[in-house]
């Protein structure tokens, strides 16, 4: 079984289970939802920084790494000296209290920043190219290890590669074999359970779209707008959408064990029942239930849509990552999805 980088956060007894299943991670990453560590998702509630480093205790051996992956920071606000001053403070008590091994980034601008700011800070820490940094040939990680390197920063020890190649073997064998002739310590991280359309054409404009929300320069429609106009609309109107998502199952990633050398799970957002559930199905490697119930971002439609993980076919996985993903002119997840994908209405007990 490849091991799992999973969401961390310090509520209940998720620290404790997790403390429990160390030995089948490689790594975990959590967010602070802290101004001054801005990250991919909207803001919520912050974290309390001493209770999280005492919860991160409890996995020692295992890699730690704060979000700060958000696409953009706005220079009059995130670039000043104090500005700078306050992110560094917290990261140092994160070196100093939890032993974290590094960031995640996205903005290479604020990463260089920090860097020119806390050199002596950045040397201690690995610097992490975000998975939305859509890392999809050998050429582009090249490229984003030379620009850590031309920072303070330690170089990364793993990447999470963009979610399209999960269903494309050619390319990702390629890809494992050119990163490991050149940066055989590198490890290769796949995202399994984001969930969203393959290709999504949405995806720039959503998470610019977070980013300003972040920053408070619009209101928070991001739901309503995906609902109404974008991917949710796709996935309830067309329905095979669902399998056409590059989701890794649970039972499908030893067979990506050759080419990779972890699985990412997300859904740091949605609460330990599901981070529960997703981590013990991957650990697993089986999960008899709505497929959707382990997935982050079409997750939210579980109320609405039942995919059965047991009537996928044996085959699936090799059908879907040997096609040409021209999807209107195959049509076989479509005719699959008329076979399993079950539609009722939302808060109605299924039958």
């Amino acid at each position: 079984m490849l091991p799992l980088d999973v969401p961390f956060v310090a509520e209940g007894d998720y620290p404790d289970f997790l403390a429990d299943h160390a030995a089948s991670l490689a790594s975990v990453h959590f967010s602070l939802s802290d101004p001054a560590m801005a990250d991919a998702r909207q803001r919520m509630e912050s974290t309390d920084l001493t209770t999280l480093a005492t919860s991160l205790l409890k996995l020692p051996g295992v890699p730690k790494y704060v979000l700060m992956n958000t696409r953009l920071h706005a220079p009059e606000k995130y670039f000043s000296p104090e500005a700078l001053n306050s992110t560094a403070s917290l990261l140092e008590r994160l070196v100093e209290q939890a032993g974290i091994n590094g960031i995640i980034f996205s903005d290479p601008y604020y990463l260089q920043a920090l860097s020119d700011a806390h050199p002596d800070l950045a040397a201690l820490l690995e610097a992490i190219p975000s998975v939305n940094a859509m890392i999809a040939s050998a050429a582009q990680a090249f490229a984003l290890i030379d620009l850590v390197a031309a920072t303070r920063f330690q170089p990364p020890t793993k990447l999470v590669l963009d979610r399209n190649v999960n269903r494309c073997f050619p390319r990702l064998k390629h890809i494992s074999k050119e990163l490991g002739a050149r940066r055989p310590n590198l490890k290769i991280h796949l995202i399994a359970n984001e969930g969203c359309l393959l290709n999504c054409p949405y995806k720039p404009a959503h998470d610019a779209h977070v980013g300003i929300v972040n920053e408070g320069l619009c209101g928070d429609r991001t739901f309503a707008i995906n609902r109404d106009l974008g991917c949710i609309r796709r996935f309830l109107g067309e329905p095979a959408q669902f399998l056409v998502s590059p989701f890794i199952r649970p039972e499908d990633t030893d067979s990506y064990a050759p080419m990779v050398d972890a699985i990412k799970l997300c859904g740091r957002n949605k609460g330990i029942p599901f981070l529960k559930r997703a981590v013990s199905a991957y650990i697993s490697g089986t999960y008899d239930g709505n497929l959707l119930d382990l997935m982050d971002a079409m997750g939210d439609l579980g109320d609405q849509v039942r995919i059965p993980n047991k009537s996928l076919p044996a085959d699936f996985l090799n059908h879907v990552t040997t096609c040409a993903k021209d999807c209107r002119d195959c049509q076989w997840c479509s005719r699959l999805a008329d076979k399993i994908v079950e539609r009722f209405d939302p808060g109605l007990p299924q039958l």
